[in-house]
């Protein structure tokens, strides 16, 4: 194969699509990398990206490096950014980020969970039901992406009518996030849509204040009263959690589909046993990470597998590598529906998302539901090629089109 340091997987977009094979030599032959295009460290073996996670010596507090890595021209517009989005429990270290954690965490407790299975579950079907009629659903972009935004709109209490402007400025966030370099467009999308939403979000905060309610920003609004957390913070974070909260899940959903269509031999397993769908949930997570990047700071020299990082870098930790590591996964590029494996692929640490668990449930059921609706006998819409959103920090399908027989009834 060509050598992947000459031609990193950064520098050729058609690597995106399958980076593997790169992914793996990389982390045999130059596992703490630094590439000088981008002029950032990249970490590939399991067991140091595990350990990086749980780093003091790593700052989550990336928000300087995203500016300074910002194209010139449009660098004071993100700078002037900066006071809402360095708010984001993943750019806080320490104390302060326990506290914030801690009372977000109330809004992701079990007990809020269990309350949406219900919801969910009736929003899945609805959507499944809505393009029964044709026998064709787009499993990524009209079920994988729209379930999870509309859930996460109803949890947070965001009016249906403005699900759709959530969508877009998700988008927007997530790139400026995940492509690689960052470019003028990006930076200025996000800008905008940052703008817009911290507006729109306080005026929610502001209805709360006036009228108690018992969704996700009626919590935070008794906080705030409380004097625990800042609006400032209740604002920031708000942004973060209904824009992070369902890419992910998109590319997971439309990933697992994606392996059991390829795998056909372990979609009839998890046919035959039903149970094995968790499994099968954490397996994809692990072979198609849907977040395959996660940068932190290094916030003093630190060395990693030989290699001297100076404070202030930037270290890349490589999901998507560590997830296919040979010497904790056995025959890692083989998709085993009941392995089981708890990856890294929502993190670990103090860090680690705050979100894991309301994704794995909004996972869990829309492929419950997609199944019991669908049967198992669904395949690829040969008419409608799939079209992948890959860039440096994502993996997954943005259209995967399935044709279908009639649904089950309820």
């Amino acid at each position: 194969m060509t050598d992947p340091i000459r031609e990193f997987f950064l520098d050729d977009p058609r690597k995106l699509d399958d980076p593997f094979e790169d992914l793996a030599w990389l982390r045999e032959h130059s596992p703490v990398h630094w590439h000088e295009p981008v002029k950032q460290w990249f970490v590939f073996p399991y067991d140091d990206v595990k350990a990086l996670f749980a780093d003091s010596r790593l700052s989550a507090n990336r928000m300087t490096g995203f500016v300074e890595a910002a194209p010139e021209p449009v660098r004071d517009e993100l700078r002037a950014l900066v006071p809402y989005l360095e708010k984001w429990l993943v750019f806080r270290d320490g104390v302060d980020h326990a506290r914030v954690r801690s009372v977000l965490h109330r809004g992701f407790n079990t007990r809020a969970i269990k309350a949406l299975r219900a919801p969910i579950e009736r929003a899945a079907i609805d959507l499944i039901d809505g393009r029964a009629h044709s026998g064709q659903l787009d499993v990524a972009g009209d079920y994988g992406f729209l379930l999870p935004a509309y859930v996460l709109s109803d949890f947070m209490g965001v009016p249906k009518a403005d699900r759709d402007r959530i969508v877009k400025w998700s988008i927007d966030f997530v790139d400026f996030f995940n492509v690689i370099p960052i470019t003028e467009d990006t930076t200025r999308r996000l800008v905008a849509s940052a703008t817009e939403m911290s507006a729109y979000t306080r005026d929610l905060l502001a209805e709360r204040r006036t009228a108690e309610r018992a969704d996700f920003l009626g919590v935070m609004a008794t906080a705030m009263r409380h004097g625990e957390i800042t609006e400032d913070e209740i604002v920031g974070n708000t942004l973060l959690l209904l824009i992070a909260g369902h890419v992910a899940v998109r590319n997971l959903v439309g990933n697992v589909i994606w392996l059991l269509l390829e795998h056909p031999d372990e979609h009839q397993r998890l046919q035959a046993e039903p149970r094995l769908l968790r499994s099968v949930i954490e397996e994809s997570l692990r072979m198609e990470p849907p977040v395959t990047l996660i940068p932190r700071i290094a916030a003093q020299d630190v060395l990693v597998g030989g290699r001297d990082i100076s404070a202030g870098e930037i270290i890349q930790l490589s999901i998507a590598a560590a997830n296919r590591d040979p010497s904790r996964f056995p025959q890692p590029n083989r998709f085993d529906a009941a392995r089981d494996p708890r990856g890294l692929s929502f993190g670990h640490g103090p860090h680690g998302c705050l979100g894991a668990r309301l994704a794995m449930e909004q996972s869990s059921i829309a492929l419950d539901v997609l199944f019991r609706r669908l049967g198992h006998r669904f395949r690829l819409d040969e008419d409608r090629p799939i079209r992948w959103y890959r860039n440096a920090g994502n993996r997954g399908p943005e259209e995967l089109s399935i044709t279908f027989s009639a649904p089950r009834t309820r």
